[in-house]
């Protein structure tokens, strides 16, 4: 199979996705959508969806067929994991995660791409998201925002910028790496409950500008924090992001 376009990955994400009445070009959706990866089981390949509505799963869900441009691929099996809102908010205090950007990750800022996990642009754009999907009980207030936004800062990071090719001889160009974040210690407790909440929420919503087309597809590594198998399976989704 030819190489997918991440507008391809967007367009098939879209058709999962989006419901009668949904607004095709939001500035924030309801899912985001990594890359196509090669399984190396077999001769499919692998697609991350995550799905960011607080009710019920899109229609139809799981889909028998996935339209990919000009192609359509048969959907042989799926593993599903899922955290609500409320859970993801329960989570308790974290001071320090590390995010792995497994595609090509950016940010925008005053109107130019920065291809670099900035630690204020990375906690600005979850909150973004999470206030706009989230049920209006847990949005995160203006004063934990802030001192998130004051006391969070890069620890360490390793990677490279890798350039994505869009079409029409256009390019982006992303942050494939890892990388450390931590609180400064006057950050209150209760914004570090919000930090880790939105840590886990970032393995769901990706990272970044783009989230749905391929963009900003994230590992998410908590101290305790064991993380699930990802090999697909068909079986029931759980309820919940």
């Amino acid at each position: 199979m030819a190489a997918v376009t991440p507008r391809q990955v967007h367009g098939a994400a879209s058709g999962i996705c989006e419901v009668a009445g949904s607004d095709h070009h939001a500035p924030v959706k309801a899912f985001a959508a990594g890359p196509l990866l090669p399984d190396e089981s077999g001769g499919g390949c692998l697609w991350r969806l995550g799905w960011l509505g607080d009710s019920a799963l899109p229609p139809g869900w799981p889909p028998s067929a996935v339209r990919l441009g000009p192609h359509t691929r048969q959907v042989t099996g799926f593993e599903g994991h899922g955290r609500s809102y409320g859970e993801l908010a329960r989570s308790g205090p974290t001071r320090r995660v590390r995010l792995t950007m497994t595609s090509p990750t950016f940010f925008s800022r005053n109107g130019r791409d920065l291809p670099m996990p900035e630690p204020v642009l990375v906690v600005r754009n979850l909150l973004t998201r999470w206030n706009a999907l989230a049920p209006a009980p847990l949005q995160v207030g203006e004063d934990d925002s802030k001192a998130l936004v004051g006391g969070v800062f890069l620890e360490s990071m390793s990677g490279a910028t890798r350039k994505v090719e869009l079409g029409s001889g256009l390019r982006q160009v992303g942050f494939e790496g890892s990388a450390e974040l931590r609180l400064l210690k006057t950050v209150p407790d209760q914004a570090a409950s919000v930090f880790g909440a939105l840590a886990r929420f970032a393995e769901f919503a990706g990272l970044g500008a783009q989230t749905a087309f391929g963009f900003g597809a994230v590992d998410v590594e908590l101290p305790g924090l064991t993380r699930s198998p990802r090999s697909p399976r068909r079986e029931a989704y759980p309820p919940g992001v």
